[in-house]
């Protein structure tokens, strides 16, 4: 059955043209539309094989009548059958998009030109339907083997704390300290990814420090000390060969920096030193000091707030201190005697199950609740029973429907933000873009879509903050 819009004013050319198809052997379904809003509903409600337009209708003419259809179907073939288009504007028009234009004076060669448009659109369909199981295989393949780096990175940084226990759990915190001060001061998504694997393995080095000095209970001696210094020079001889670590470096060899230059291994000074370690640097002190050792109880935060103004200037960057202040002071950053936050909760879509346990895998390492869905209803029907913080929505193909979809997701999820995980490059990106918070087109990273993800909440958690200040 070949389901065929037509956009004519006139009844008796449109049984004209239905005719000749069904004489040409189509088993045509057809519906008639004059003017732009019934266009709009007749797209809106279901998909079609073929348009034909006339050119010049009373109410609708075929430039205004392509505009709409192209917002809804970037494939679907649009002819134009007119008996006033001049050859120039039918030019004209099929720059615009238009498949082809005919006389209605020559419906003879209808039946070619529909059967021409009709294979080459189904071959713009296979192409975008192969690209995006391209996509998606490349996607899962990415996910799984960011899953495995994840696994592996955090193994060295538990390892290290296992050595050190006095240190337990302080990797993964500062990692998540130094993401959100590095976000708070406007540092891309990609270069926060490599930051958060460098705060990570920050102390990497130690690996090649004997016990003897690392773990020795009394003061060190000068040569001890000499020893310990170049654990950032260790990091470096053991990351380097690692080529996806490369970027993550700044951390592990510069994070003893000083911002006068009085640090180690290199003495610089200043913005010399990588932003990445200065952004660490800080959140490195305040997690030390608002933790208990052994050896002396957890600083409260008025005295880690202090402290932290004394060493601007000095041991610190004082714009980084400043940001990471106010941080604080806005109620962003807790302390580990602060009771604990709920876990921020996020909705992934996505017809792949592999891929949705995948993603839910990932998400879950850095402490989020997970809950799936397949399709956009089913997702709908969850949000009215659970809430959600965020939604990750992938769609192998996005369009209208899915820009149409994301609107109600986050109108279901009082205005959590949408992530849009699109299988091929957008025709129009910048609509999609409108119409939820983010768009990542696959193959995108696991470390980019995380990264995104802790965007978007931190960026939530700021407004829904100054929300709740104006109120009081």
């Amino acid at each position: 059955m070949l389901k065929a819009l037509f956009i004519e004013d006139s009844t008796e050319d449109a049984e004209l043209l239905e005719r000749e198809l069904e004489q040409s052997g189509f088993d045509v379904d057809t519906l008639r539309v004059d003017r732009p809003e019934a266009l709009r509903e007749a797209l809106a409600t279901q998909s079609w094989d073929l348009i034909l337009a006339d050119h010049s209708g009373p109410h609708i003419d075929s430039t205004k009548a392509l505009a709409i259809v192209r917002e809804h179907d970037a494939d679907v073939p649009f002819i134009i059958v007119s008996g006033t288009i001049s050859e120039d504007v039918a030019i004209e028009a099929m720059k615009a998009g238009a498949s082809d234009f005919l006389s209605k004076g020559r419906l003879a060669k209808l039946a070619p030109v529909v059967e021409r448009e009709l294979r080459q659109a189904e071959e713009r369909r296979t192409r975008r339907r192969l690209e995006a199981e391209g996509r998606e295989r490349e996607q899962r393949a990415a996910l799984e083997l960011a899953l495995a780096y994840d696994a592996t990175l955090e193994g060295w940084a538990r390892a290290l704390e296992l050595r050190d226990s006095e240190t337990e759990g302080h990797s993964r915190r500062v990692a998540a300290l130094t993401d959100q001060l590095a976000l708070a001061l406007g540092v891309p998504d990609e270069a926060r990814v490599h930051m958060h694997r460098g705060a990570l393995l920050h102390d990497i080095g130690k690996m090649a420090v004997p016990d003897g000095i690392l773990l020795k209970p009394g003061s060190l001696n000068e040569r001890e000390w000499d020893i310990l210094r170049q654990h950032p020079t260790h990091a470096v001889d053991l990351l380097s060969p690692i080529e996806y670590l490369r970027p993550a470096l700044d951390i592990p060899k510069f994070h003893h920096e000083r911002w006068d230059g009085s640090g180690y291994p290199y003495g610089l000074a200043g913005e010399d030193i990588p932003l990445a370690a200065r952004i660490f640097a800080v959140a490195d002190v305040w997690d030390a000091l608002a933790h208990a050792r052994p050896y002396r109880r957890a600083w409260s935060e008025t005295e880690v707030m202090r402290h932290l103004e004394s060493l601007a200037g000095s041991h610190l960057d004082p714009r980084v201190v400043d940001v990471f202040l106010t941080l604080v002071r806005e109620g962003r950053v807790r302390l580990a005697s602060d009771p604990p936050v709920d876990p921020t909760t996020v909705l992934v879509i996505d017809a792949s199950e592999s891929n949705r346990v995948l993603v839910c895998r990932s998400l879950e390492r850095d402490g989020h609740c997970v809950l799936m869905a397949d399709t956009g209803p089913r997702a709908l029907e969850m949000l009215a029973r659970e809430s959600a913080d965020l939604i990750v929505f992938d769609s192998a193909v996005p369009g209208p429907a899915e820009a149409a979809m994301c609107a109600r997701l986050k109108k279901a999820a009082a205005g959590a933000p949408v992530i849009l995980v699109a299988g091929v490059r957008l025709d129009d990106e910048a609509a999609a873009r409108a119409a939820c918070d983010d768009v990542l087109i696959k193959p995108a990273a696991a470390t980019t879509l995380k990264s995104t993800v802790r965007r978007l909440l931190e960026e939530r958690r700021g407004e829904l903050s100054s929300d709740r200040g104006a109120r009081i």
